[in-house]
């Protein structure tokens, strides 16, 4: 990851990876960044460590958009949003998302999906940092990988300047061939598809193509 201009931090329990984030998104002067859905960032409530520095976090995976606008938790590590029904999702949109009309939108799946996507757009073309987890890290070349399914993970990973990656040690492996397997179980064994959606792999930074700088929070946490 150095190699190829990352830099790497290394974070024993949340506490230190909390502040060790903080501290990059205050020395990038953001007040706000965007995330693709992290399940390592959730663990370690970053969100909350975020907000009580005064940065505010916009998921925008579109079920966590949906459970952060309803200050609530999620249900399911991978529908974190399954115990809402679309009315209550029309409802919230209306209630806490800015520009949104009652008059206007329905609960049409494709209506509720095209508010998220104008409210995120804003975000995404805004933001200056972005932060992700990671489900794999690929020791041999020092590449990240994430799997997606709606593309916000690729708007997160290419449009900001700075790009934060939190990434629990266990996810590293070997070599490409290793990646290989995985990619194949990980779809299988989640959500029964043969391949997910967006799979987006990186390392380092490249110059005058997507962030030109890369963090990489390596996380403990026992």
């Amino acid at each position: 990851v150095t190699a190829r201009g990352g830099v790497v931090h290394w974070a024993r329990d949340a506490a230190e990876a909390g502040a060790i984030i903080t501290g990059l998104v205050r020395a990038c002067g953001a007040e706000e960044v965007v995330k693709v859905k992290s399940m390592a960032t959730q663990e370690i409530g970053l969100n909350e460590v975020l907000e009580a520095a005064g940065i505010r976090a916009h998921e925008t995976d579109l079920a966590e958009l949906i459970v952060q606008l309803a200050h609530d938790k999620p249900s399911h590590i991978l529908v974190p949003a399954i115990h809402y029904n679309r009315a209550q999702i029309r409802d919230l949109f209306v209630r806490e998302m800015p520009g949104v009309r009652a008059e206007t939108l329905t609960d049409d799946p494709a209506d509720l999906a095209g508010a998220a996507r104008q409210h995120l757009r804003e975000a995404f073309l805004r933001a200056k940092v972005a932060i992700s987890g990671a489900n794999f890290g690929v020791a041999q070349t020092g590449s990240l990988v994430v799997v997606e399914s709606e593309g916000n993970g690729r708007m997160c990973l290419t449009l900001p300047e700075t790009l934060i990656t939190v990434m629990g040690i266990e996810k590293v492996v070997p070599t490409w061939r290793d990646l290989e397997v995985f990619l194949q179980l990980l779809p299988r064994s989640s959500t029964g598809e043969r391949m997910n959606p967006y799979t987006s792999t990186w390392a380092g930074v490249t110059p005058g193509d997507g962030p030109q700088a890369f963090h990489l929070v390596l996380l403990d946490n026992g």
